[in-house]
């Protein structure tokens, strides 16, 4: 039996309706078409927050918690609710490193991801699973199991929450703590709320693949621990306030490196060489292989675009001509390796030179070297922050120039919209998946780009539709693209969730079945009777 805590009485914030204040919290980062908002609430502590949930309760009011709008499916963007923001909520406590040697960080929601790491990075300590986009919000990210480039290395965030402080729709207050609230599959959850009710919450019977990348609904194990069944539920069922995370020390140092090679059958060849020695080094962190922790892709179309847009010459990163694949590459460096060594490993390897002793750095060159890669690569040695930044934003220029694109097309055409898949597979899939792109796209006439995570069989295939019918073939393309994946063991929502967006949300209907999304509403309806909140996120309302 799990007790919620009913929390001392306090006025609840107050409600703003002017439409001018309301302007700003009425789209996300999706680029759908802005919503509208009964109101806006920013509540400045927990208490407010179940006093404002507790005050709505009786009505029914619908509400929509937002955090930073990072959203890329709709989910932020408000359908006649209440929009409750948590921006005013982002305290960062202290660093608790108990005699163990495991530390943990206790935040708010709406702390920013950059704003943790660079608290984290003073002291020595480390958050990994980050989003490349790092003006996201923590409580964002927790809500849909996002996750990062350095997700092969460490995983997506679902693994990092150690405890969630939650307040339900009717005010009351979960304690959750990881491997305290254990469940069979067949079996219910008992949560006894403050005024006697005992709502039964049943555990999901769906299977997912064992990919480390999925946010694809409520997630399904067998125990499944409470904990899990709130991260990933995209704020449909309650609304967190404070949030426990696991931290790792502060790798040494960290090396940059933007390579391009002349295919996408090249880069694979590199990636896979590259997993495989990372793969030693994460498991025997003194056999010398290089740490890759993060292995980035963007394909020739997205290149060109970079090139036609002048983001390439403004931030002066050469592309050379025939470049059909970039590869951004991070190495995470043990404290021997500094400077001096970073320099001299990349000339030997370029003068073909090798040591007896070859260690990370000489290896991480060497294998450059035999893909005929590091003649071009683009590098920031440890302690270039500024390079490495620029190295950084060359990967993300291409969304937001896609984004800037698509708005000016909507210009002359409304109906035209960002229509993308976020597709992971297991990475031997990675080549037909990426074949099927190709021509799916081709085939349709459809302008497109290609880019994301490739150590982790996660890229995201965007069509770049010019009007209505473009939008219709796209929105083809892409569930097609998502059975595929789905039948090579793969899923078609890895990272960004389902949120509002109809073709997330039938993708999500054949990814896991009818009889999975059935589960999911009675999970829905156990802990929010009245459908309160984020209407219409994960499934129609």
């Amino acid at each position: 039996m799990i007790r919620a805590i009913r929390l001392p009485a306090v006025e609840p914030p107050e409600i703003v309706r002017q439409a001018e204040l309301l302007e700003g919290y009425l789209e996300d980062a999706s680029g759908a078409p802005p919503g509208r908002a009964s109101g806006l609430c920013r509540p400045a502590s927990e208490a407010e927050l179940a006093a404002l949930l507790r005050a709505t309760s009786a009505a029914a009011t619908p509400v929509l918690c937002q955090a930073a709008r990072t959203s890329l499916t709709g989910g932020a963007i408000p359908q006649d609710e209440l929009v409750i923001s948590v921006e005013r909520l982002a305290r960062i406590g202290p660093v608790e490193s108990p005699a163990s040697g495991r530390a943990t960080v206790t935040v708010e929601p709406g702390v920013r991801l950059s704003d943790l790491r660079e608290v984290l990075r003073r002291v020595g300590w480390y958050y990994p699973p980050v989003p490349t986009y790092e003006v996201a919000m923590i409580g964002g990210t927790v809500a849909t199991n996002a996750a990062g480039a350095a997700t092969f290395k460490y995983g997506a965030t679902r693994q990092w929450v150690r405890a969630l402080r939650v307040v339900l729709e009717s005010g009351d207050l979960l304690e959750i703590e990881r491997g305290r609230h254990l469940a069979q599959r067949g079996d219910a959850f008992a949560i006894r709320l403050s005024d006697g009710t005992l709502l039964r919450v049943p555990v999901p019977d769906h299977a997912l693949p064992p990919l480390k990348k999925i946010s694809a609904g409520y997630f399904s194990a067998d125990p499944l621990d409470l904990i899990d069944l709130f991260i990933g539920s995209e704020g449909t069922l309650g609304v967190f306030t404070s949030i426990t995370l696991d931290l790792v020390r502060l790798p040494p140092g960290l090396l940059t490196a933007l390579v391009f090679t002349s295919s996408f059958a090249q880069a694979y060849d590199l990636a896979s060489e590259l997993r495989r020695a990372a793969l030693l080094a994460h498991a025997s962190p003194g056999a010398g292989e290089p740490d890759v922790r993060a292995i980035e892709a963007i394909d020739g179309q997205g290149l060109e675009l970079l090139r036609r847009s002048g983001d390439a010459a403004r931030l002066r990163v050469p592309i050379p001509d025939g470049a059909g694949v970039a590869l951004l590459l991070e190495l995470e460096l043990a404290a021997a390796d500094d400077l001096a060594d970073a320099e001299d490993a990349a000339a030997r390897a370029l003068e073909g030179r090798t040591r007896a002793d070859a260690g990370p750095l000489d290896r991480f060159f060497g294998v450059l070297g035999r893909h005929g890669v590091l003649e071009d690569a683009q590098v920031a040695l440890p302690g270039d922050e500024s390079r490495r930044r620029t190295l950084s934003e060359f990967r993300e220029a291409l969304p937001r120039r896609v984004n800037e694109l698509l708005r000016e097309r909507r210009r002359s055409a409304p109906e035209v919209k960002k229509i993308a898949g976020d597709l992971a597979v297991p990475f031997e899939h990675l080549p037909e998946m990426m074949s099927l792109y190709e021509a799916g796209f081709r085939s349709r006439g459809l302008e497109h780009a290609v880019w994301g995570h490739l150590s982790d069989g996660n890229l995201h295939a965007n069509a770049l539709p010019r009007d209505a019918r473009e939008v219709r073939e796209a929105t083809r393309a892409i569930l097609e693209f998502g059975d595929e994946a789905v039948r090579r063991g793969g899923t078609p929502l890895s990272e960004h969730g389902v949120g509002r967006d109809p073709l997330k949300q039938e993708l999500l209907r054949r990814f896991l079945g009818p009889a999975a999304i059935a589960s999911m509403r009675r999970i829905k309806r156990a802990l929010d009777p009245h459908a309160r909140l984020a209407r219409g996120a994960l499934f129609p309302g």
